[in-house]
This record gives C-alpha cells, structure tokens and sequence, in this order.
C-alpha cells in the first residue's frame, strides 16, 4: 500500500494528507518575557502577542502554571492552505509564520499544537526576517 501523499500547509506548519473545514489550528502565543496583569482577584492574565486582548488567558498566581484555558479559543481554526497568497496577509511574525526551508527542501518551522495550556514564544521557531511580518497591514 502506498503512503498517501502529503501537503505542507503555509498556515500552520502542519503535512496533511486530508483537509477538512477546521482541520487547521493556530493557538494563541504568549510573551513569557512580559509582565501580565493583576486582576483584583489577585489572578494574573497574559495577553497574547499575536491578537492582543482578544486572546487571553488567567494564571491562578505568577509562575504556578495553572492556567483556566475555558476562554481561549484558537487565534486561527480553519482549512489547511498551500497557497500563500492565500494566507499572505494573515502573516503576523509571531504564530503565523512564512515557510523557511532547509537545504533539503523542507519547512523548519515547527507545527503549533492548541492544547490546555498557552503557548509561550520559546516553543517557536523564529528566524531571520520574521519582524518584517510583524503587525503586517497588508
């Protein structure tokens, strides 16, 4: 039996081999270098770099690593492209990020996984060039 082909989406990083409406999933990333905010109930949310106040999460205290992930959705849930003018525009420097290849042809860049807890920016493959696309206006 032959392996079914493969395709590399320029969104998400991820090989598929099926598409489907949400089969592509970008999580929120989070600044861990930043400071985040006390809330009166002496909980502290981080905003995200890539969408601001529209994608948050709450610690239970600084450091714990107990996160209440219940409000955070995924800052992209969608199909899976292999177009980038398809996705040129989305690109952010910061969790949506344009394919960087090896020598061997491939994409480095690592597939980001939405799960219970955040995403913080180290767990991303960041290169060269990255900041040009960083609050990218079209």
């Amino acid at each position: 039996m032959m392996p079914a082909y493969r395709e590399h989406c320029v969104r998400c990083h991820k090989d598929f081999s099926v598409n489907y409406p949400s089969a592509c999933v970008v999580p929120h990333v989070f600044d861990s270098r930043c400071d985040p905010l006390r809330l009166y109930s002496g909980e502290f949310q981080w905003m995200s770099e890539c969408c601001g106040g529209y994608g948050t999460v709450t610690e239970e205290e600084p450091g714990s690593g107990t996160f209440r992930m219940m409000e955070l959705t995924a800052c992209y849930r969608g199909p899976h492209t292999t177009s980038t003018d398809v996705v040129r525009l989305q690109y952010n420097g910061v969790n949506i990020l344009r394919c960087k290849y090896s020598k061997s042809g491939k994409c480095i860049r690592n597939h980001l996984v939405q799960r219970n807890r955040p995403v913080f920016e180290k767990e991303v493959v960041y290169c060269d060039g990255d900041e040009q696309d960083h609050h990218n206006d079209g």
